[in-house]
């Protein structure tokens, strides 16, 4: 599921090239639509049941853009989303115009660097090895650029690959609606897979206002546990579920899933903010009048790069949860 989920597709703005991907994967186990925003709505379960649930997982990827043919043929990019610039010398990407153009980041000599730590965002050049003529024809302003990278196994149940974050929350989702098919659901039960997260939770806030759950879900990456990274701050990989304590959240529902937790023999780490998540879960929980919401995590290394990392056993067990709490109905308010 990740290897068809991780594509060169789906930059924030442009999520609707996911939606038959999607669609495919969750063929027998939703009815799926799409809203105005572009999010992918898969309802399961009674429509007049008398609770609603919302579980949400965004769509969109980081990359870059297109801004601007140079001379000889060189194109100039900017960054959609949170990318780190640290990564991007050298790298190689795919430019999505009329055709695919495999082409590589500019990087100056070290030599000739003059101790410059990091690429700055108005310095982000690509060279295509095409002709400035040749260019102009294939590529326009506003086409998407893409890290290039492909799903690779690693050691035990590890996979590494671009655009985990958040395709590993949306196999979750999907992972979900499976475990569920077939079996009666005391809630009606919203899987919603969100655009533009990665620019403003954008899709988010739409797709709460329009369908007004009691509770919300949100399922996204993480810190894992790894070399810079405050173990207070992150989860060790392959071990566990996340869960973010913030002033934000809904203390019931993380009681609830601590308990679940618990009876399925899940471990979990904490991330604990003094704020706001940093997900979706910002604006969904602000929708209307309020939606309870809490936020499950998968522990990620490298993050916001061509080669994130996840451990299938985290993902598994992520959606052995999710499945466990809509079983159960959500909260007992």
């Amino acid at each position: 599921m990740l290897s068809t989920l991780c594509v060169d597709k789906g930059i924030s703005g442009r999520e609707s090239e996911m939606t038959e991907i999607i669609k495919d994967l969750l063929d027998g186990c939703a009815e799926v639509e799409i809203d105005n925003s572009g999010n992918i709505i898969a309802s399961v379960g009674d429509k007049n049941a008398d609770k609603h649930i919302m579980l949400d997982a965004h769509t969109d990827r980081i990359g870059l853009t297109v801004t601007y043919i140079g001379e000889g043929g060189f194109v100039k990019a900017e960054p959609v989303g949170g990318i780190d610039l640290r990564t991007l010398p050298g790298s190689a990407v795919t430019i999505v115009g009329k055709e695919n153009v495999t082409a590589v980041i500019c990087t100056e000599p070290p030599h000739l660097s003059k101790g410059d730590a990091e690429l700055s965002r108005d310095k982000i050049w690509i060279d295509t090895g095409l002709s400035e003529e040749k260019v102009k024809e294939i590529i326009s302003p506003g086409d998407s650029v893409y890290l290039y990278g492909r799903p690779t196994r690693l050691l035990s149940d590890i996979v590494a690959a671009p655009a985990l974050d958040n395709r590993a929350g949306m196999a979750v989702l999907i992972k979900t609606a499976r475990l569920l098919k077939g079996k009666p659901l005391p809630v009606r039960l919203s899987l919603v897979f969100t655009v533009q997260e990665e620019t403003g939770e954008l899709g988010a806030g739409t797709s709460a206002f329009s369908l007004a759950p009691d509770e919300a879900i949100i399922v996204d990456a993480d810190f894992a546990v790894e070399v810079g990274v405050m173990k207070s701050h992150s989860g060790p990989f392959g071990k566990c579920v996340m869960l973010t304590l913030s002033p934000t959240v809904s203390k019931e529902m993380n009681s609830k899933l601590k308990e679940l937790a618990g009876q399925l023999g899940i471990e979990l780490a904490y991330e604990v903010t003094g704020g706001a998540t940093g997900t979706d879960a910002d604006r969904i929980s602000l929708s209307r009048g309020g939606v309870r919401t809490a936020v499950l995590s998968y522990p990620l290394k490298n993050m916001h790069t061509q080669c994130e990392a996840v451990a299938l056993c985290d993902l598994e067990n992520t959606a052995r949860l999710l499945a466990e709490y809509v079983l159960t109905g959500g909260l007992d308010l």
